[in-house]
């Protein structure tokens, strides 16, 4: 697997003050990162702190333009050409409309947000910014998602893995019996079958979606969309996912979004 220093050579990662490095990040960015390297690209990050991570992709991609965007701007970072930063807040749908009309009126290629790590914020931004400013085959980034597994965060709480514990007895063979029907064509998979046979499944499976956790399983079923809007085996989609793919590691996520129409 390539690495940031692999694709780019001259950078010292000694330089940034960015927990990015420290935090091991940029492994996971590398291969996800290799379509874009030298391009010219616009980047917008959510969320900069001290400016460290937007001199690192000011550098990572020469000549692009980097745009960063906090609650509070660093007093200390002096931007170089080709850096912007704006003072606002990531909920604030019509500034961030604002700050992409005026610097990338034809999308941005990557949107990286390092912001809140709450759940429903990073979800405002996620979908004005994906729907309207991400470019077709662009790329979002969402960092810290398993904020929602922290008791200390302010939408997080922390997960019990024992709520996955094996189910009774009884489940798996009936599961056992309803296959072995399936794969015979022996099923048929009518409402009535499904409200007299399937009580078993009326609950739904043991599920943490605190925070951060539970926005990117709503993710998870964005990239389902064909299924979802299916509804049924003898259905038919309604509409494809707008997403390309989506890559889910542990602390980041990488959402590629669809080319064109999702229909």
């Amino acid at each position: 697997m390539k690495t940031i220093g692999d694709l780019n050579p001259n950078l010292n990662l000694e330089e940034y003050d960015t927990d990015k490095i420290s935090s091991k990040y940029l492994d996971k960015y590398a291969p996800i990162l290799e379509p874009w390297v030298g391009k010219k690209i616009t980047l917008l990050e959510l969320g900069i702190l001290k400016g460290g991570s937007l001199q690192l992709w000011h550098d990572y991609f020469p000549f692009s333009k980097i745009v960063g965007i906090d609650l509070n701007l660093p007093k200390k970072f002096k931007p170089v050409e080709n850096i912007y930063m704006y003072e606002g807040s990531q909920a604030d749908t019509k500034f961030l409309s604002e700050v992409a009309n005026e610097i990338a009126p034809d999308g941005f290629d990557i949107i990286i947000d390092d912001a809140s790590h709450i759940g429903e914020l990073t979800k405002i931004a996620f979908w004005h910014l994906f729907d309207n400013h991400l470019k077709p085959g662009g790329l979002y980034v969402i960092e810290d998602w398993g904020t929602g597994y922290w008791n200390d965060w302010p939408d997080g709480k922390s997960l019990d893995f024992n709520i996955f514990s094996q189910p009774s007895s009884k489940v798996p063979h009936f599961f056992v019996r309803l296959s072995q029907k399936i794969r015979r064509g022996l099923m048929k998979f009518t409402p009535n079958f499904i409200t007299r046979k399937l009580s078993v499944l009326s609950a739904p499976m043991p599920c943490h979606s605190y925070g951060m956790v539970g926005f990117i399983k709503q993710l998870v079923d964005e990239q389902a969309a064909p299924d979802v809007t299916r509804k049924n085996l003898s259905g038919r989609a309604v509409r494809g996912s707008k997403f390309k793919n989506i890559i889910i590691t542990s602390s980041i996520v990488f959402i590629i979004k669809a080319d064109g129409h999702i229909n």
